[in-house]
């Protein structure tokens, strides 16, 4: 038997999560709550105040709340309208839609099997999560009404891939006139441990899902204005002399922050990070920021001389030696490309101003 009071206290401290909804047995709300940090940014939690009584009475089977149900459902012969459900179809929809779309990274969408991704995937995703709140609580829904609900807003997608709302509003319309159906038997409970694999198993898809659209399409910005892709910038940071001294680098980036505060800490946490793999560069080829282009490549031409495979003879060293030298070609390659940007952009910002200068009126 659900006791109000337990449920009100997980209700208060774990509700965000949807623990309170796990406690009473409502485990798709459970994981809807999760999803949407607390049902849409807190406004379910919120909502639940007054709700949580009812859903008390559903898990215990109370005769009052089934003749009421019972009465319900020979007034209506099919659920009504609901608009709070409406727009968690939407939200949740919505959400299960475009992260489909965003997992595919923006280079590999022109064309090809890419392309054909971004179309066909979003709409499963869409119809999978208005699927999912038309099924929470005494009423049920087949998979066929937001699936062609969710087809029918292709021809949007098509034009912009990233536009999959007409699909989820297509998916939820469909289910509210034909899809849903009460549920007249609530199922018992199965066992404890097999409900919080079940959840945890989708929580992890969930998570990794937007774990891969984090690191495929986000980008840092260093000191110099360039922008790096998070899946280069991340590698490049376990490569930096920042993780190798971890210890030593949060003890500067706190002292950075009392001299500094919070608005200067980011730029210079970014910087520690190494997103583009230049403070790794100059440790690999052993040499400072301050050396110019000419240093660099006479530095990499002496290190490739005395690294290279095939001056080695020993087998057993003969793999180390070449693991260096492709460290030693990666290096020079960065530091190359780095110094190549930011010289033709530093050309690019000088222009205009001796343009400028230049520029004069005769009389």
């Amino acid at each position: 038997m659900a006791n109000i009071v337990v449920a009100y206290i997980l209700w208060l401290t774990g509700g965000w999560l949807g623990l309170h909804h796990f406690y009473l047995g409502r485990d798709k709300h459970a994981f809807v709550w999760w999803a949407t940090w607390g049902g849409c940014l807190g406004l379910g939690w919120f909502r639940d105040l007054w709700r949580l009584p009812e859903y008390v009475y559903e898990a215990n089977n109370d005769k009052r709340y089934l003749n009421e149900l019972k009465h319900r459902m020979e007034v209506f012969p099919r659920p009504p309208f609901n608009v709070t459900r409406f727009g968690g179809e939407l939200v949740v929809g919505y959400l299960f839609g475009i992260v489909l779309r965003l997992v595919i990274p923006e280079e590999y969408t022109a064309h090809g099997i890419g392309w054909l991704l971004t179309v066909v995937l979003p709409p499963y995703g869409a119809a999978f999560g208005v699927h999912l709140v038309a099924n929470i609580g005494r009423q049920k829904c087949t998979m066929s009404a937001p699936l062609i609900g969710a087809s029918l807003g292709l021809p949007w997608s098509l034009y912009i891939s990233e536009n999959i709302m007409p699909g989820v509003l297509f998916a939820a319309i469909l289910v509210n006139k034909f899809g849903i159906q009460w549920k007249e038997d609530r199922r018992d409970r199965e066992n404890l441990c097999k409900r919080a694999l079940v959840l945890t198993f989708c929580g992890m898809i969930y998570l990794s899902l937007w774990t891969s659209v984090i690191y495929l399409n986000c980008s840092v910005t260093n000191e110099h204005g360039e922008t790096i892709p998070l899946r280069e910038a991340i590698p490049n940071f376990f490569k930096s002399p920042a993780w190798e001294n971890m210890k030593g680098t949060i003890s500067k980036l706190y002292e950075y922050y009392k001299l500094y505060g919070w608005n200067k800490l980011w730029q210079q946490i970014v910087e520690a990070m190494d997103p583009t793999g230049e403070a790794n560069a100059y440790k690999v080829l052993d040499l400072n920021e301050t050396v110019s282009q000419k240093e660099i490549t006479r530095r990499y031409r002496d290190l490739a001389k005395e690294w290279h495979p095939d001056k080695v003879k020993d087998p057993a060293k003969k793999m180390a030696a070449q693991e260096r030298f492709i460290e030693i070609q990666k290096a020079y390659a960065t530091l190359s490309e780095i110094k190549s940007r930011r010289t033709s952009k530093s050309m690019e910002s000088d222009f205009p101003k001796k343009a400028k200068k230049q520029t004069h009126t005769e009389f």
